[in-house]
């Protein structure tokens, strides 16, 4: 009997310990999560030789076979390109900057998700860190950095661009985001239309006299003509970083009302056209659903610049017409376009 008890106690024993073991399993990711990322080891031979400017680079790279992709240290190239880096060890990101240049971008350790001018952009690849040092896609120093990038057989050449590569862009002002976080400008459209410009304190403001202004100087239905980089996402609307904004329209302009959305109907007027807008108000004051009366001093266009006749406006067309704040007091208001611009 005594033998017996012997035996059940440690056949109890023997589940207690495996019972500890099995929450000791379950307890230790968690433990683990709480460490710093160890560096990651591969197994690709690292034999991509670097220049930069004609010049070798410290470092070599290796090719990513997931990704199909050539990496490349970070920090020898992106000092070599005169960028400053600056590591934070919290979320192991590093942020790069370079003096007299609007470039700003951050990368973060494991995360395919690039910060190109305070916008996100995935390059198809994250960053590794391998036995301390840190590795990029090269495209990250075309496409973000904006350097000419060429890989030739075992060769990775870099140079800089002496100039950013820079494209312009006319519209008008149909929403200004001033917010703590982000500043924006969204022209030829609202929602999913049109193109987003971000700006921050290096773009340039200036207004129809080529005098410098500050953002609360814009306002909805101001047309301006934009430079601005030729990095862009691929959202809906796309966005991209505006070096410079210069206004091309009276300030009058301001003081109108705007209603953006569909035609639901076009009736003839006289000698000129009534159509009606449902969709959404640009302003605080302006009506969601507006008829608007066009005569022959209505400026009718296209969100390119593009002149568009009356005739060519139909049923269902996307536009957003611009009027003054002088409508009737009927359901829906009516008032006359001062301008219409197709989408």
């Amino acid at each position: 009997m005594n033998k017996q008890w012997k035996k059940q106690a440690a056949t109890l024993m023997v589940a207690a310990l495996a019972v500890s073991g099995s929450a000791a399993a379950y307890a230790a990711p968690q433990a683990v999560s709480n460490q710093e990322q160890k560096p990651v080891v591969i197994s690709a031979a690292i034999d991509y030789a670097i220049s930069v400017n004609g010049q070798e680079a410290a470092g070599a790279g290796y090719m990513n076979t997931d990704a199909k992709l050539v990496m490349i240290p970070l920090r020898s190239v992106s000092e070599a390109l005169g960028f400053d880096l600056k590591w934070n060890q919290e979320n192991r990101s590093v942020e790069l900057t370079k003096e007299g240049s609007p470039i700003w971008t951050q990368v973060q350790t494991g995360k395919d998700q690039y910060t190109v001018n305070k916008m996100y952009k995935s390059l198809g690849a994250a960053p590794v860190n391998v036995k301390g040092t840190l590795y990029v896609p090269a495209i990250f120093f075309s496409d973000v950095l904006q350097a000419n990038v060429s890989v030739d057989g075992m060769k990775v050449s870099i140079t800089s661009e002496d100039e950013v590569k820079k494209e312009n862009v006319s519209g008008t002002i149909t929403e200004i985001i001033n917010t703590e976080h982000r500043t924006a400008i969204h022209i030829n459209g609202t929602e999913t239309e049109g193109i987003v410009l971000n700006v921050d304190e290096n773009t340039i403001l200036r207004d129809a006299e080529g005098q410098k202004i500050e953002l609360k100087d814009l306002a909805k239905g101001m047309e301006i003509k934009a430079v601005h980089s030729l990095a862009m996402t691929m959202s809906l609307p796309p966005q991209t970083y505006a070096y410079e904004i210069q206004v091309q329209s009276d300030k009058e302009e301001t003081e109108m009302l705007a209603t953006s959305g569909a035609i639901a109907d076009i009736q003839a007027n006289g000698d000129s056209l009534r159509v009606t807008i449902k969709g959404k108000g640009l302003t605080a004051q302006s009506p969601d659903v507006v008829i608007l009366n066009l005569t022959p001093e209505t400026v009718i266009a296209h969100k390119d610049g593009r002149a568009v006749k009356s005739s060519e406006l139909s049923n269902d067309d996307e536009i957003i017409g611009y009027y003054s704040p002088m409508l009737t007091r009927s359901l829906p208001p009516i008032g006359t376009a001062a301008k219409i611009v197709l989408q």
